[in-house]
């Protein structure tokens, strides 16, 4: 982890207990998007001829808690 300069800190702090609950929860939101592109381009990377509806599968397995994972599949498969 980054050592991080106190006085930074303290101004990155500040400038988050200035925003409000929707910028946060945008800056959040945008953070996850990213970190679901990050997963989806390393499974393109391993797994160039996957297809879309498999690629979909492995997002969900490698970002959700495996109960949830199983739960969601489960109710994928009876829509099916």
């Amino acid at each position: 982890m980054a050592v991080r300069d106190p006085k930074t800190e303290w101004l990155r702090v500040q400038i988050y207990r200035n925003m409000t609950p929707q910028q946060r929860i945008l800056i959040a939101a945008q953070l996850y998007e990213d970190g679901v592109d990050t997963v989806r381009s390393a499974i393109l990377d391993r797994h160039p001829n996957i297809t879309p509806k498999e690629l979909e599968r492995q997002i969900r397995r490698r970002l959700l808690p495996r109960h949830l994972f199983e739960e969601v599949e489960a109710a994928l498969a009876l829509r099916d």
